[in-house]
This record gives C-alpha cells, structure tokens and sequence, in this order.
C-alpha cells in the first residue's frame, strides 16, 4: 500500500518576528483539511540567547492539535509522523512559532511547510 493514497497539499509559511520587547510568539491561521503526514520547520539564522523554537498547530477550540519543542537556531527539521501519529484536520487552525526567549534584538524569520494528505 503506498504511504500517500491521495493527493497532497504543501501549504508554506514564512512566520516574520521583528524584534521588540517581550516578543516571542509570531502565528499565521490558515484553512487545513486532510491529514497532516510531515512538518518541515526551517529555523533563522540567528535568534536572541540561545533561543529554541515550538511549532504548534492549533485548532479553532485552542487545543494544541500538534507541537514540535526543542528546535535549534539555523537547522531544518523534518518530522514525519507515522501512521499512529498522523493527526486529522479540518477547519481553520492557527501555525504558531514560539522562541524560548524574547526576541529583543533580532529579526527573525521561520519557515514552515506542511503536508497535508487529502
């Protein structure tokens, strides 16, 4: 049996922080339907102290639906879920980038692409 039976989306993401005190959060809300197979996380070059990113994915409830903690600075990190991990969506869900640490004197810019089987 293939791994993808039906088609597959690629929606992509460019989440900009510009820096400022108490920034650490940057989001983009987006319609998903299908089922989310591999989050690919891009990570800025550079980032305030050491900083390490979540990605979280939230439904339009507020319940985190998936979460990705613990990425470093200047890495890309591709996390396929296996078929017990797959996770369903359908509706509008907010893409959501949080820094360990407050972004005071950096631009930051991250990079999310998901894709999503429908």
């Amino acid at each position: 049996m293939p791994i993808f039976s039906g088609r597959i989306k690629r929606p992509k993401y460019s989440l900009a922080l510009t820096h400022g005190a108490g920034a650490n959060t940057v989001s983009a809300t987006d319609t998903l339907n299908g089922i989310l197979r591999e989050a690919i996380i891009k990570t800025p070059v550079s980032v305030d102290g050491a900083a390490t990113l979540t990605l979280n994915i939230i439904d339009v409830d507020s319940f985190t639906v998936y979460t990705k903690s613990a990425i470093a600075a200047n890495t890309s990190s591709l996390n396929l879920l296996t078929n017990d991990l797959r996770v369903p969506l359908s509706g509008a869900y907010t893409i959501q980038i949080v820094f360990s640490a407050n972004q005071t004197a950096t631009d930051t810019t991250t990079a999310v692409v998901l894709v999503i089987e429908s």
